[in-house]
Parts: C-alpha cells; structure tokens; sequence
C-alpha cells in the first residue's frame, strides 16, 4: 500500500454500512479495509501513515450540479446575498463603495440578490444603479442566476434599447408607461448578456490567468469537502480552460461536464460521447434548458405564482423542440440532462423522455432532470416509470423557501422538492448546491435535507424530510449514480477510488443544527491528500 489512514472511523456506506477504523490504498484505489492491527501487518517500509486521530471518513462528496467555472469568475464580484443586502440602500452602497476601487468604465459585477430578500420586495432597477454608478457599467445578478440588473451604462455598451425584442425563453423589462427599459432581463435575455461578458472576460485573460482561475475554484470545493463536482453550464471556452487546467496539474477535484446544447455542435462534430475523457475531466450529458427559475417565478407553472410577474412562468423552447432535441441527442447516445422546475416545464421534459424511450424504460443512458422543483405526484410516477433521475438541492430551502410561499402559497409549497417521495419511489437522486445560485458547502445541505427550514424556521413539506444517513447518501451514492460512478465512487470498498470526504465528527453523531459547524479535516482525491483542515 502507499498509504494508509487509520484510528479513524472509515464510515464505508456498503450494503451493510460496515465501519472499520482503517483503510489503505495503492495507485489511487481502496486496497485493504480492517483494524488498525491488521491493517498494521500489511504496510511496507514506504508506506505513508495518516493518524485520523478519531475522526470520520465517508466516501468523498460529490456535488451533482453546480457552476464552478461561474463562481471562479464571481469570487471576486461583491457578494449581494441576504446576509449582506437586506434592503435598497446595502445593494446601492456596495456598489458605491466598488467604483471607488476601479477606474472609470470597468465593469462592476455582483451576485446573489433576490428581491424578496430586501425590505422593499422589488428589484433594483437601471435608475437605483444609475445613482451610485455613473462612470461604471453594472450588472447585478440574481441568486436564481435566471435574472439580472444592469445600469444604464451597461445598457447602453451591450446596445440593448427599447426596441431591443426579447429573445425566445426571456424576458425584457420595460416600464409599462414609457417603455424604456428597466434595467431586469430573464432567463435567455439575462444569459445572452452573462455568455456575452463571460466569454469576452476569459479571452481577455491570459491562459495563466484562466488556469489560476479554475484551479481556485477547484481548491475551494476541496476545502468543503468534495472530490467530484458536475459543472452544469458547459461549452467550448469553458472546456480549453478545463483542459488547461489538468495538464498544468491543477484540476483538485474530478469534473463532470454538462456541455450547454446551444455550444454542443462542435462536440457533436467530434463524435465524443458522454463518458469520454480521463478520470480528472470526462465529458457529460447534454444540457438543455426547459423553462425558467423558481426562485425569480419563471419556472413554467401550471397555477399562476401569487406575486409577480403573477403569471405562469415561461418555457425556454416549446414543447414540440424540446422532444426534437431529446430524440436527437438520445439518439447519438449521449446523456441528457434537463433543468425544469416548474410542473409545466417538467411535464414537458418527461413528454420530451417519453417520445425517446417509452413510457417505461430503463433509462440506459441515464438521462436527468435538474432541480425538479414541481415534481408533483403524477409526474413523480411518470419519471420513476422511466428511470429518470434528477439533481436536487436541499439548501434552496433554507435559502429561498420564504420567497416560495410567497409565490406558491403553502399548500404547493409543501409539496415542493418532495425528496422522501422520491426515495420512496425509487428514484436515484443526487445531492448538490446549484452554486453560485445557493451556498455551496455541502454541511448545509445534509442539514436542509434534515430540517427544510426556511430562515424564519418554518417547515416546507415536513413529510419529505430525510434521515441524516439519507442525506449523507444523496452527495455519494445519489450522485456517483447521476454520472456513472458507482462502481468507482460513492462507497469505500476494496477497488474504489480512494476518494475520501474526513469530518471531524460524524453528521448522523450531532444534532442537524450543529452539522455546518464541523470541521472538513480532509480531502483526498485518488489517494493523494487535495486539502487538509
């Protein structure tokens, strides 16, 4: 063995849920699992000796959904969210203070803001921004990243006016008495803006520049703990910078990559498939949008929100393109990947699975749903009849659940994100943050899938609460499935990955409100030890 860590509590999550107190591996591979005495017998001279000094290993997390080349990029943008933005005047102040450390003309960008974490219940708008930003252009994203705000300056460098059409799947604010723009943009509006900055933003760094920003990224997931993660917003750019990242030996944790279908043509042309790559980069499913965000009440709903935009939400592309692009994708064998939130746009997506593969299936590909926030009764049938899985995140509710009564009332709401339902259906689920949409750190999560708590402490949906061990399941078990890796990863047995999550106490050991507090001690990606506490 090259290595073994041991006076430990080595939680394995095997059929049976054995622990053992050490565990040894060669080459990036679990090899020998036992007592610290029998693991003692099997060391050679070289062996490296790693004291765990009682702490406990779980199979490494993986986070099944996220955007990690986005949140590289935001990390240095003001933070908007609840803590920091409780009304107007903390969103114009930050922003204030921001021009004051750039030259005239730079760019300012933040993130996270929802309009119903401020004390004023709207967005801000073009003129809000104008105030304090002048000489700068401004763009503001909402924590649902399917919206943003921007200045005037903004408006006017991006060469978007009051005769600027919306795109299809987006909106395009504009006052109703003058028609001037109001500075939000929805869904495929706001990301034809964000693709715009971001894709110039890395052509004008070097390629040091983009590596250290990945690898940054990177790094931090290690710190929370996690070995694997599923970059959610894939293309072209984002890929080179990936790549470049790996061969400069600086990619921490393993990437998944769900390459965004609107960019996918070239992948196509290549004739790679998901599945392709190493065991540090591979290449994922398709992503395809279906409709819009909950958290800013676009998802395409069936009953109209209660609050604005008070209307049923939108659908990124009509049903009839949707099941094309399915039936295409399907059929050139690759994984799919759908984001829908609304029962209105994952109705569409399981018509769009069911014209692929029937009406029962067993889903070989494993095509997914992402979020599947409205997955009501009838549609969680649909889906587990097919063997669709899904990406879900527990931390949405401790985060966004106010503003989910509020746009649902509580008799939807409850039965929102219905996880236990899921489970008990037999659907494999995978556990993740949607970062930088929500807070990354998986703690958070384990508790949320707990609790459903909303910040004021109200319970969403109390009958889908989860079991510590459930939750600690979805982020291994539950994701490694989503990309084809629970023969390598989601437990610790003899030839898996020695992909290893070390907390310093046990989650299922602690209360659920203490679990965020305990430390992540270490992480370990094939054998080598990424980040230690």
């Amino acid at each position: 063995m090259d290595i073994i860590w041991h006076n430990g509590r080595i939680n394995t999550l095997d059929g049976d849920g054995t622990v053992y107190s050490a565990v040894g591996a060669a080459n990036g591979i679990v090899t020998a699992l036992g007592s610290d005495e029998a693991l003692r017998r099997l060391m050679k001279p070289e062996t490296e000796v790693i004291d765990l000094k009682g702490a406990s290993m779980f199979p490494g997390f993986m986070e099944a959904h996220n955007h990690l080349t986005i949140y590289g990029y935001l990390l240095d943008g003001i933070d908007l969210s609840a803590s920091n933005a409780k009304k107007m005047d903390d969103i114009l102040t930050l922003v204030k203070e921001r021009t004051e450390t750039l030259p005239a003309g730079s760019w300012i960008k933040g993130s996270r803001y929802a309009e119903y974490f401020l004390a004023e219940n709207r967005h801000p708008t073009r003129l809000d921004l104008d105030q304090v930003s002048p000489q700068h252009p401004v763009i503001i994203y909402h924590t649902s990243f399917h919206a943003c705000v921007l200045n005037s300056m903004a408006i006017k460098m991006l060469g978007l006016s009051r005769e600027t059409a919306a795109p299809q799947g987006g909106i395009i604010e504009k006052d109703p008495d003058t028609g001037d723009l109001t500075g939000v943009l929805h869904d495929q509006a706001q990301m034809d803006v964000f693709n715009k900055l971001f894709s110039d933003d890395l052509a004008a760094m070097t390629k040091q520049e983009r590596i250290a920003l990945c690898a940054g990224a990177t790094e931090s997931y290690a710190k929370l703990g996690f070995v694997f993660a599923a970059d959610a917003l894939v293309e072209p750019q984002t890929l080179g910078m990936y790549q470049d990242t790996l061969a400069a030996g600086k990619l921490k944790i393993r990437i998944y990559t769900m390459n965004v279908d609107d960019k996918v043509e070239p992948l196509i042309d290549s004739r790679i498939r998901t599945g392709f790559g190493s065991d540090r980069l591979r290449i994922g499913p398709i992503k395809i949008f279906a409709d819009g965000g909950m958290s800013n009440r676009t998802a395409a709903v069936s009953t109209p929100y209660l609050c604005p935009p008070n209307d049923t939400g939108l659908k990124i592309q009509s049903r009839p393109e949707l099941i094309e692009k399915v039936k295409r994708y399907d059929a050139l064998g690759y994984q799919i990947a759908i984001h829908a939130q609304g029962d209105e746009g994952i109705s569409d997506t399981l018509d769009a699975f069911e014209a692929a593969l029937g009406p029962k299936s067993d889903n070989l590909l494993r095509h997914r749903i992402e979020h599947a926030g409205c997955l009501y009764p009838g549609l969680l049938k649909r889906a587990v009849n097919m063997n669709i899985a899904a990406s879900v995140q527990p931390v949405f509710l401790s985060e966004l659940g106010d503003g989910y009564f509020e746009a649902f009332g509580p008799e939807l709401a409850h039965q929102l994100y219905p996880f236990k339902s899921m489970l008990h259906a037999g659907m494999k689920i995978g556990g993740s943050s949607d970062c930088p949409v929500s807070n990354l750190d998986p703690r958070i999560s384990l508790r949320d899938a707990v609790l459903r708590r909303t910040p004021p402490g109200e319970i969403i949906g109390p009958q889908e609460t989860l079991t510590m061990e459930e939750a600690i399941r979805l982020y291994t078990q539950g994701s490694a499935y989503l990309s084809f890796d629970e023969n390598r990863n989601g437990s610790i047995e003899i030839g898996k990955r020695a992909d290893f999550t070390v907390m310093a106490a046990d989650p299922r050991r602690v209360s659920p409100e203490e679990v965020p507090q305990i430390p992540i001690s270490m992480t370990v990606v094939g054998g080598e030890i990424v980040c230690a506490g």
